[in-house]
């Protein structure tokens, strides 16, 4: 049976996608790349259309609709086949293929008469048909057509049907997106959340995914798209998804824009330099989905008291509308379409801002060597911290150097303060340290005795004095037989002990052992004259 690589260096789906430079606040330009001549054309019966000037069939309709493709003879075209984008964002250690269907497949034959292809001359172009199977398989359980639910969210908007050639390499610029139309629902909106609330210009604000919300940024989260819409190679899939994907959505794609909160004049922003995107990763197993994270900066055209709405803009490469009507408006009329959301922010003169870390996680066992470093924005030269809690569990230095005193038990410690830099601004810090697992148990120092003073006696009762080290509680002293040993006085260091010897002992060097309540012990050589 002829087989297809589907490969994820080959899944380049939307053409003419362009990238967007970003200048000014709402404002963005297009910077046209020039893609090189598609190898076919397709047509489309049954059900679903070819979007005009993309590679992209929407409206599919499994087991209905029929695919025909025209492709220029030398393109080398032999089959084409269907495949779950999964193989898009595989790591290198998912093989393309898991992802194919490669039961059904639609067969290249040369044509002399069809005129269809590019180059639309007879003789040329060479034709397959290929039929949208009712049930798509793959080897891959998660490989599916259409895709899920939970795919669309991430950002994963389609399959592939991929043109091969009899070496079962892909042919370059032959793949197109197949939309289904049972993908009605659209993904879920993008989320932001900002650790900062207020600042001063050219603090930094960091950003990230709102915590338990399923809400991606999925306008541009095939990393094998933006290679295209950008005329590069795509990035090597990586070994491991690590959990957050790999690779980042291009710069240009993204930028933050300030509005007077309650009006609809943007003041400021431009491109969020700042923050990254993930793109999606798949491992086999588990599809890591868009992750954000980086800082925006406030910038110099806020005013001291004023409450600003921040939006965050990421350029749409997917056939999704935007999930906001109004993201023209908002972000730039340049791009195709633009995903957005916000957060709310307050300018304040002179506010010194806390960044991240201001959390840390740490095993119990390691807790004691604990270090860590606290950092602002929107100071003016050195800032000095104050701590105003946490000690001596967790202090803060003068600097910020955060570190721990001694070992600690499982459990959150926080520390909290104030900063302040030369020029009289201020601010506030918060730092929390989670203390994980079990601390170990102290290992106490082994007792030893080192010297005894005084003699004793046979048949008399005589008080001797045992010195050492690292002595406990309980202790309780043996001797030869016959020998009766009590403890008058006990310190860390000192045992005062009154000892009555038998009449039958004869004088010589004999040996004490002190047994302590914790089970440890120690012993010493003493004299009988």
């Amino acid at each position: 049976m002829v087989t297809v690589l589907a490969g994820a260096s080959a899944m380049a789906m939307v053409a003419g996608l362009t990238l967007v430079s970003v200048g000014s606040a709402s404002a963005a330009s297009i910077a046209p790349r020039v893609a090189p001549p598609a190898p076919c054309t397709v047509s489309v019966t049954g059900a679903g259309t070819a979007v005009p000037g993309q590679t992209l069939i929407v409206g599919a309709v499994a087991g209905t609709t029929q695919v025909t493709f025209s492709c220029n003879t030398a393109s080398g075209a032999a089959v084409v086949a269907e495949a779950s984008l999964l193989a898009a964002i595989g790591t290198s250690n998912v093989i393309p293929t898991t992802e194919a269907d490669t039961s059904a497949l639609g067969t290249f034959a040369p044509s002399a008469t069809n005129t269809a292809c590019p180059t639309g001359t007879a003789g040329s172009c060479s034709v397959a048909s290929f039929l949208v199977p009712a049930t798509f398989a793959s080897s891959d359980a998660n490989g599916v057509c259409p895709p899920t639910q939970t795919e669309i969210n991430v950002g994963l908007f389609g399959c592939a049907l991929a043109v091969a050639n009899a070496q079962e390499a892909p042919v370059a610029g032959g793949e197109y997106l197949l939309q289904y139309a049972s993908q009605s629902t659209a993904p879920n909106p993008p989320t932001i959340s900002s650790f900062q609330a207020t600042g001063s210009e050219g603090s930094l604000i960091d950003v990230y995914d709102t915590i338990g919300s399923t809400g991606y940024w999925w306008g541009s989260a095939v990393q094998a798209v933006q290679a295209q819409a950008a005329g590069t190679t795509p990035a090597v899939s990586p070994t491991s998804c690590t959990g957050v994907g790999y690779g980042n959505v291009p710069a240009p794609y993204l930028a933050d824009v300030w509005f007077v909160t309650g009006t609809s004049t943007a003041v400021g922003g431009g491109a969020a330099s700042g923050v990254t995107i993930s793109n999606d990763c798949y491992d086999g197993k588990t599809l890591s989905p868009p992750f954000l994270g980086g800082t925006i900066t406030v910038p110099a055209t806020v005013v001291s008291g004023t409450s600003y709405t921040v939006y965050l803009c990421e350029v749409n490469s997917t056939p999704y509308p935007s999930n906001d009507i109004h993201s023209t408006s908002i972000c730039g009329a340049g791009a195709p379409s633009w995903i957005d959301a916000s957060f709310s922010f307050t300018a304040k003169a002179k506010v010194i801002s806390q960044n991240f870390p201001a959390a840390n996680i740490v095993t119990a066992a390691a807790s004691s060597n604990f270090k860590d470093q606290l950092t602002t924005s929107g100071n003016q030269g050195t800032v000095s911290y104050t701590q105003s809690t946490g000690s001596p569990s967790i202090a803060v230095s003068s600097s910020g150097a955060v570190s721990t005193s001694g070992a600690l038990k499982s459990g959150t410690y926080t520390a909290t303060g104030t900063t302040s830099d030369a020029s009289g601004d201020a601010g506030t810090f918060v730092y929390a340290l989670i203390v994980s697992g079990t601390t170990p148990p102290t290992v106490k120092p082994a007792p030893k005795a080192e010297k005894v003073s005084g003699v004793a006696v046979p048949g008399r009762t005589v008080v001797l004095t045992i010195t050492g080290k690292n002595f406990t509680g309980g202790p309780k002293i043996t001797g030869p037989r016959g020998t009766s040993a009590t403890v008058l006085r006990a310190t860390s260091t000192r045992l005062t002990v009154r000892v009555k010897e038998s009449a039958s002992l004869r004088k010589g060097t004999y040996t004490l052992t002190v047994r302590f309540a914790s089970g440890k012990r120690t012993s010493i050589h003493y004299t009988v004259r």
